[in-house]
C-alpha cells in the first residue's frame, strides 16, 4: 500500500513532465514533416523540410555562426572557471564577497544582462569604448561591425556564465582531499605540480560536466543575439535557435522551425556522445 503513496506523490510531476516535456517533444517531431503556418491545415511532406535545409544559404550561415560562438566560448569557460575557482577556493579575506560578486550573474535576468551590455557596447556613448578612449585605443562600432558583433556577444556570454560554473568547480575543488596536498607539501612538490598531478586528474569530473552543459548551453544561445544584434550585422551574428524563432514566430514556417529544432537537438547529442566516449581518456573517478 505504502507504494501506491509514493506513486500518487510523483503523480503531478509525472503529469507536467508529459504535458510540457514529452508531448511537445513528439509533437515537435511529427510538425517537422508538415508544412504549416500555425493556422492553416497541416500537409504531410516528408523529408521535404530537412532536405529544404541543405538548400538553404541562412540555415548553413547559422550553423556556421552557432559553431564559431561555441568554440569561441566553451574553451574559455572551462579554463576561466577552473581558474577562478582554484582562487576562491583559497583562504583569504573578503572571499565570501567575491564568492558572491562572481555568482551574482546566474540569478539575473538573462534579458535584462543583454540590456546592460548593449549600452556598454554604445560606439559613442557606451562604457567599454569610454574606457577603450581614455588609453587611447581604436573604439569599435561592437555591434554593427561585422568583425566584432560575434565576439562582442561572446564576451558578454562567457561573462554570463563564468558564475554558475564557478560554483559547480568550486564544490568539485572542495571535494579533494586536503590530505593529498599536505602530502605532495611534505615530498617538495610545488604549487603548479600539486595543481597538474593533483588538482587536475581529480577535478577532471567536473570539468567534463562543465564542458558537456557549456557546449549544450551554447549551442542554444538565443537571448543575447535577440537583445543585442537580432542576427546583425548582415547575418554575422545569426545562430541557429534565433534562425529557428524568426521561422517560427516571423515567418510562420512551423514545419521548417520544427526541423531545424531537431538538426539542431542531433548535433548537440552527436557531440555530448562524442564527449562521453572521450571521457575515459582524460577523466579521472578515483586516485590511482
Amino acid at each position: 500500500m505504502m507504494h501506491v503513496y509514493g506513486y500518487l506523490f510523483i503523480l503531478p510531476a509525472f503529469v507536467l513532465m508529459i504535458v510540457f516535456y514529452i508531448y511537445p517533444i513528439c509533437s515537435g517531431l511529427w510538425l517537422s514533416f508538415m508544412e504549416w503556418d500555425g493556422v492553416k491545415e497541416k500537409t504531410f511532406v516528408g523529408l521535404a523540410n530537412y532536405a529544404d535545409l541543405l538548400r538553404d544559404k541562412n540555415f548553413i550561415t547559422s550553423f556556421i555562426n552557432t559553431i564559431y560562438f561555441v568554440a569561441g566560448t566553451v574553451p574559455l569557460i572551462v579554463i576561466l572557471s577552473l581558474i577562478f575557482a582554484v582562487l576562491l577556493n583559497m583562504r583569504i579575506k573578503g572571499i565570501v564577497f567575491f564568492r558572491g560578486v562572481y555568482f551574482l550573474p546566474t540569478i539575473t535576468s538573462g534579458v535584462a544582462i543583454a540590456v546592460i551590455w548593449k549600452w556598454i557596447y554604445k560606439s559613442d556613448s557606451g562604457l567599454l569604448n569610454s574606457v577603450l578612449y581614455q588609453l587611447g585605443l581604436p573604439m569599435p562600432d561592437w555591434l554593427n561591425n561585422s568583425k566584432y558583433a560575434m565576439l562582442a556577444i561572446i564576451i558578454m556570454s562567457i561573462w554570463k556564465s563564468l558564475g554558475s560554473n564557478i560554483v559547480i568547480m568550486l564544490a568539485g575543488l572542495q571535494s579533494i582531499p586536503s590530505s593529498l596536498y599536505e602530502a605532495a607539501q611534505i615530498d617538495g612538490a610545488t604549487n603548479f605540480q600539486k595543481f597538474r598531478y593533483i588538482t587536475i586528474p581529480l577535478a577532471s569530473p567536473t570539468l567534463f560536466f562543465i564542458s558537456v552543459i557549456s557546449i549544450i548551453n551554447s549551442f542554444q544561445v538565443f537571448e543575447q543575439v535577440l537583445v543585442l544584434t537580432k542576427g546583425g550585422p548582415g547575418n554575422a551574428t545569426l545562430v541557429m535557435v534565433y534562425y529557428i524563432y524568426r521561422q517560427a514566430f516571423e515567418n510562420f514556417r512551423i514545419g521548417y522551425s520544427s526541423a531545424m529544432a531537431y538538426v539542431l537537438f542531433l548535433v548537440i547529442l552527436a557531440i555530448t556522445v562524442i564527449q562521453w566516449i572521450g571521457r575515459k581518456y582524460w577523466v579521472h573517478s578515483e586516485v590511482e
